[in-house]
Order: C-alpha cells, then structure tokens, then sequence
C-alpha cells in the first residue's frame, strides 16, 4: 500500500514495478482523500517510500501526494455508523426510497466534509423536496408554489444565478460542498420569486434553467441529466463545459446592510456598494427603529463589516 499510487501509472507492465517514464509524467498525486488514521501509517510510509525512490532516481516526485483532504465520519445516534452497532442506513434503502441523486446530496449537504456529521432522517426529506421542487420549476409544473421572499425581476434572477455559478465554482474548489448545494437552494428560491412575481418563461429563464443543471451535475446528475434534456440540449451535460461568470454582473450598484444596535437586528437598509463606515453610519442613524433602539442617543462606537452589516454599539 505504500507505493500503490506508482504502480497505476503502468498497471500492466510486466517486466518493473512501474514504468519510470509513466509515473513521471503522473505523479504526484494531484488530490489524496481518506481518514486521519491514515496519516501515521499509510501517509508516513507513503512519503518514505516514494522519498526513498526518488533518491533512487526512479521517481522524480519528491513527495507522493500534492493535497491531502481527511474527511469526517456520519454518525447515527451519537455513534459512527457501523453494521456491528446496527445504525447504518445502506444505499438500497436510500435509493429505493429517494433515488440515489437525494443521498447524494444530502451527505454534501449534511455539514463540512472534514467535520463528522450525524445523520438525520428529517434532513434527508428536507433534500428530497428540494430536489422535486428543481423539478418542478424546470419543467413548469411549480407556476403556483409559494414565494419564498422578495419579487424577483429578470434581471435579478439573472444576477442571482451568476452569483451562484461564482459560488458554486469556489466551493467546490475549496470541498465547501455543503455551502454550494445551499447556494443551489438559494437558486431555486430566486428562480420561485421570479415565477411568482409574473416571470416569464423566456431567454432569460431558459438560460438559467440550462446553468442550473449544469451546476447541479456533480451533486445530483441522474436529475441534471434529465433537466437537460428537458430544456433541449443535446449529449450529455456531465461533457457540457462548466457554465463561466459574467463579472459585470456580479458588481451590484447597491447592497442591503443589516443594521443593529448591541447586536440585536433592527433594521435592513439599501445603500450604495462600498459605502464607507461613516456614511452607512450615518443612514443608519436616520432609521426611525435605530433611533427608538438608542433612545435618541449617539452610539459609543460601531462595528462594520462592508457591504454586509453594521453594529451599533450603545454603550
């Protein structure tokens, strides 16, 4: 198990351990996933190994593995699911009564993957109904669901949708698998309020239909797959290229800051994006629910996060 990664290079060469020529052209390994126990036993002999050839001269790579991600354990009531403490749930028991695409998503979604998380029946629902909402949306089934929130305009929901495309792509990026899928989540809200407040189902929302799919692929492919055939394209959108951000719209010309007073929310207020401190201080204080929060007084100091939030502090 030390040099294993090696041998892949040239699994049928018969004649050496591993073609020298191969595992220079492969290694290191790009991305090493597994658990922490590993990493005094299996890692240690891994990196000796691969040292040890390498002083050798056959094996350029100093170092076998380039990033190493230890995922967490899925607990079931308090304890690691285990057959020997019978608490596990298997795949057949998922797929038969979700489909594969809901225990999928619902490990990405059910916290940090690095973190251990315990499983939850209720969550598992929870991701099934947000899967058939998608569903529903793309293929016009869900024109009478209920608003999740605030109207939302074309070009709003056109925004919305590359600030998720951006998101999503970091997330991944960074294994934050679980904040993509909310990401998503917040998508299929927008694209709800879109339908709600009269949207059409026009360019604009076949396009965010099409991204959509393209974006849930990784999570949930078996319902990306059937998405993507439903807004016409043609092949397979696990091979259709990672949809790309208009930066244009990710700028936005105003932003909502959460205002508070001692930390608790009394107010949202629009103000331009980049505000300084001292002017969103300044409409702060011209809040009617600031002001009786203070009781007319001035602040001791303010605590600003740009663009996001600012606390006023009373004493």
């Amino acid at each position: 198990s030390s040099w294993y990664f090696l041998r892949y290079s040239s699994a049928q060469d018969d004649r050496e351990p591993f073609s020298t020529e191969k595992a220079n052209y492969w290694m290191p390994v790009d991305q090493y996933t597994g658990g922490i126990e590993h990493a005094i036993l299996h890692l240690l002999y891994s990196r000796f190994v691969t040292k040890v050839l390498h002083d050798a001269g056959m094996v350029a790579a100093d170092e076998p593995f380039t990033s190493l991600f230890t995922q967490g354990m899925i607990l079931r009531f308090g304890r690691v699911m285990s057959k020997s403490a019978g608490n596990g749930v298997t795949p057949d028991e998922m797929v038969e009564k979700y489909g594969a695409d809901t225990g999928r998503v619902y490990e990405l979604f059910i916290g940090p993957p690095e973190l251990d998380a315990e499983w939850n029946d209720r969550g598992v629902d929870g991701v099934a109904r947000f899967l058939h909402r998608v569903w529903r949306l793309v293929v016009g089934e869900e024109d009478n669901g209920p608003s999740t929130g605030t109207p939302v305009s074309s070009a709003g929901l056109l925004r919305k949708l590359h600030e998720t495309i951006d998101k999503v792509s970091r997330d991944v990026e960074a294994f934050h698998f679980n904040t993509a899928m909310a990401a998503l989540m917040e998508l299929s809200n927008a694209m709800q309020d879109y339908i709600q407040a009269g949207g059409r189902r026009d360019e604009t929302w076949d396009g965010v239909a099409r991204d959509l799919a393209r974006l849930l692929a990784p999570f949930a492919p078996h319902l990306a797959e059937e998405l993507w055939q439903r807004t016409g394209q043609e092949g397979l959108v696990a091979m259709a290229p990672w949809p790309t951000v208009d930066p244009g719209l990710l700028r936005r010309e105003t932003v909502t800051i959460v205002v508070q007073v001692d930390g608790k929310l009394r107010d949202r207020l629009e103000m331009a994006s980049g505000i300084s401190e001292a002017e969103a201080r300044d409409q702060a204080l011209k809040s009617p629910n600031v002001r009786r929060a203070l009781d007319s007084k001035e602040p001791a100091r303010a605590i600003f996060v740009p663009d996001r939030l600012i606390n006023l502090v009373s004493r």
